[in-house]
């Protein structure tokens, strides 16, 4: 039978779909498929699922590994079925906390234990007991449960085991799943225990909670302890001493003193559930029977999936062939995500900590600050009130109870000022210049700060000399980064400019002087300290002397305003192979840098890098228009997501980093959303409300949506493709430009 075509039909398909060449002015044009659907905005995938990873794939130790929800955490045991250890529910801080479950079988006369890990440690710290992999079958070792898989998500951690043991002609043979979470409403984790009974009898248990510390004292910054008197087991389910006490408790209804009963019918599998319950000493003890428990770790779960939906509905979604990249826009979602804290005895809520460090630092956060001001303007403007009070020319560390640390970096007041400028241009607030923080307003405090700078720090030539001390700039092992800066320096003059514009849109005379400031800064910092030879800016100390430090640090100056078109661009080019750029992103210093090049310090010394800062340069190249190359450092940093189920404060160059890192969570990880959003995509905002768009395509990309930016009161998605991007406000198309065009869209409330 034949059939009739619609040809009709056929032409816009194919017109639809396969795009077609117009001749325009006598040239013939490629305009690419229109998608009517794609001004819609698409939700941003963020769930436990989609964020999980197995845990042979993460290239992080145990204690590295962990589950957070927003009031503590607790991390994983590895070579165990049931084992945690490391937590922190401030002032509750426990680094060396142990726990695993252990299962007596009185039939047979045997205990079955967790404690691998246990004896991995002891025959690598003192060479004595037995060996590991003879357990379970070397006389007078311990019977051991054996680790078979583990997955990892999102306050979730998925473990399987199995023990497997014939005894005077009876088989004890049984498969162990268990899964933690941690609660998002009380100082507690739970542990689901699902055991399946492989053999025709019933299996006749003891579970036993098994917890060891070396001590238990409280963790209150700014605060003496106090004296700490020895860990005791008052009974089998609680540890305790005189400032702390945890209990472990069940859902398994009857108990001795030894432990929870537990039978396994034959063949069949029976569920029990355990919580960690920590308090400070001298509070009543919670009931052994905890018969809500699975209602518990429901609550828990949701919280969970709560806090992973509500950035997914405040920060827009991107969609792209390179599901690399779409992990690793991801994946630093999630990592500012579990820097934010939420418990009603911190100084601010909510909190956003430096990392697992239960600190907050402006310089971290100031990475972050863009997205921060999408997801949470209320938050980040509490957090950079609280910077203020604590001082930004004295102290830089804001622990968890507000108590100052008295420890200085020199890029405090800067990082203030980017902090400031991001929510500023994001939420059009521009009155919280004029909120008030210890009877001075905003806009005074930072005026004063840059005053207070030029006194203290300049010199006659306008250069600030910050003083002697690495440490306060970089934290390097190196000498060579001190006095001054020509980074630090840098961000002086672009903070003096700033001020300067406060001033004059207040009509404050005042504005001059700051100006002047400025101009003297960049005129002595171009005499001074530029190379032209080899296009660097060296750093300047009391004596005379130049040294020369090929830090990424000055990177930070691109886009400020403060470096020639000629400075820019030689200062770039040394972001080459064998140089600054690395298989896993960047050197933090480069590799021709034989003097100062460490590799061990990997955040600022040399090794690799301080993971905030690739991500901050490639977004700072795309807004300079040299999109290739920051394709380039940006793919790089890509391959993270290979190892890495959140993102750490550093990560190797070369190799991508080792299972033991300073700290395995940053906050930072923010400035990876940025290069894709500000960056790839192209968003410009302004304060006044204006938006400039100008994407940068790369064919890896292949159909390239952005959906869900907010700004000003409209809602905008970015679709690019190999011809041309498509630019639509709420929905509706805004305008089709060629690659490499961009559109302004002026402000209209």
């Amino acid at each position: 039978m034949s059939r009739r075509v619609n040809w009709p039909i056929v032409i816009a398909a194919i017109f639809c779909f396969m795009g077609t060449a117009l001749c325009v002015g006598g040239r013939a044009q490629v305009v690419a498929p229109f998608f009517p659907m794609e001004g819609r905005s698409i939700p941003l995938k963020l769930t436990s699922e989609s964020l999980g990873m197995p845990r042979a794939q993460i290239r992080l130790s145990g204690r590295m590994l962990f589950l957070f929800n927003g009031r503590g955490m607790v991390s994983l045991r590895d070579k165990s079925v049931t084992g945690l250890q490391n937590l922190n529910f401030p002032p509750i801080d426990i680094l060396n906390y142990h726990f695993q479950l252990a299962f007596w079988d009185a039939k047979d006369k045997v205990l079955i234990q967790d404690i691998v890990p246990d004896v991995y440690q002891h025959k690598v710290l003192t060479g004595k007991g037995p060996h590991p992999l003879g357990l379970n079958f070397t006389p007078g070792a311990p019977y051991v449960m054996l680790w078979q898989r583990a997955y990892w998500e999102p306050n979730l951690l998925l473990r399987s085991g199995t023990f497997d043991k014939e005894f005077g002609g009876h088989w004890v043979s049984f498969g162990v799943e268990t899964k933690t979470r941690v609660s998002g409403e009380a100082d507690e984790i739970y542990l689901e225990v699902r055991l399946k009974n492989r053999r025709a009898t019933p299996l006749q248990f003891t579970a036993i909670p098994q917890q060891s510390a070396p001590s238990l004292t409280l963790d209150i910054p700014d605060v003496k302890p106090g004296f700490s008197t020895p860990v005791s087991h008052p009974s089998a389910f609680t540890m305790a001493n005189n400032q702390i006490q945890i209990t472990v408790v069940s859902d398994l209804p009857d108990h001795t003193e030894r432990g929870w009963h537990w039978e396994i019918p034959a063949h069949k599998a029976s569920i029990a559930r355990f919580a960690i319950s920590l308090q400070r000493a001298g509070q009543r003890l919670p009931d052994l029977y905890a018969p809500d428990l699975a209602q518990r770790m429901n609550r828990a779960a949701l919280a969970t999936q709560a806090r992973l939906r509500w950035a997914a509905e405040n920060l827009p979604s991107i969609s792209t062939a390179d599901q690399a990249l779409n992990d690793l826009y991801a994946r630093c979602i999630l990592s500012v995500l579990d820097t934010r804290w939420e418990r009603k005895n911190f100084v601010i809520q909510p909190f956003y900590s430096v990392g697992t460090w239960v600190s907050t630092i402006a310089w971290d956060t100031s990475y972050a600050s863009e997205m921060l001001a999408m997801l949470d303007p209320k938050g980040l403007r509490q957090a950079l009130l609280e910077y203020i009070h604590a001082g930004l020319l004295t102290n830089s560390w804001v622990p968890w109870n507000g108590h100052q640390a008295h420890y200085w970096y020199v890029q405090t007041p800067f990082a203030a000022m980017r902090i400031l400028r991001d929510y500023i241009t994001q939420t059009g607030d521009i009155h919280i210049l004029d909120d008030k923080v210890d009877g001075s307003t905003v806009f005074e405090t930072m005026k004063r700060v840059g005053e207070e700078m030029h006194r203290r720090y300049a010199r006659p030539d306008g250069l600030l000399d910050f003083g002697a001390g690495s440490r306060k700039f970089l934290e390097i092992r190196t000498d060579g980064y001190q006095h001054v800066v020509a980074a630090a320096n840098g961000l002086a003059a672009a903070y003096f400019r700033q001020i300067a514009a406060w001033c004059h849109s207040r009509r404050d005379p005042e504005g001059a002087q700051f100006d002047r400031w400025a101009a003297e800064l960049q005129k002595s910092m171009n005499e001074k300290l530029w190379n032209s030879q080899i296009g660097w800016f060296e750093n300047l100390y009391p004596d005379g002397s130049l040294h020369l430090v090929w830090s990424y640090h000055l990177y930070d100056l691109l886009g400020s305003g403060i470096l020639t078109a000629e400075q820019q661009r030689r200062i770039i080019s040394h972001l080459a192979e064998g140089q600054f750029l690395g298989p896993y992103g960047m050197y933090s210093i480069s590799k021709t840098d034989h003097v100062h090049w460490d590799l061990e310090d990997v955040d600022w010394g040399g090794g690799g890098q301080y993971t905030g800062m690739p991500l901050r340069i490639a977004e700072s190249l795309y807004r300079l228009g040299d999109s290739e190359l920051a394709w380039d450092i940006l793919a790089r940093c890509t391959r993270w997501t290979k190892s890495y189920p959140y993102i750490p404060q550093e990560i190797f160059a070369d190799s991508g980093g080792y299972p033991e890192v300073e700290m395995p969570l940053e906050i930072a990880a923010g400035s990876g959303v940025q290069a894709v959003l500000f960056g790839l995509f192209g968003l410009h905002p302004h304060v006044d409300g204006s938006l400039e768009i100008s994407p940068s395509y790369h064919h890896e990309l292949g159909d390239a949506v952005m959906s869900g930016y907010r700004f000003r009161g409209h809602d905008y998605t970015v679709a690019m493709d190999p011809w041309e991007f498509r630019v639509y406000q709420d929905g509706k198309l805004f305008a089709r430009r060629p690659d490499g065009e961009s559109v302004e869209i002026p402000y209209r409330p």
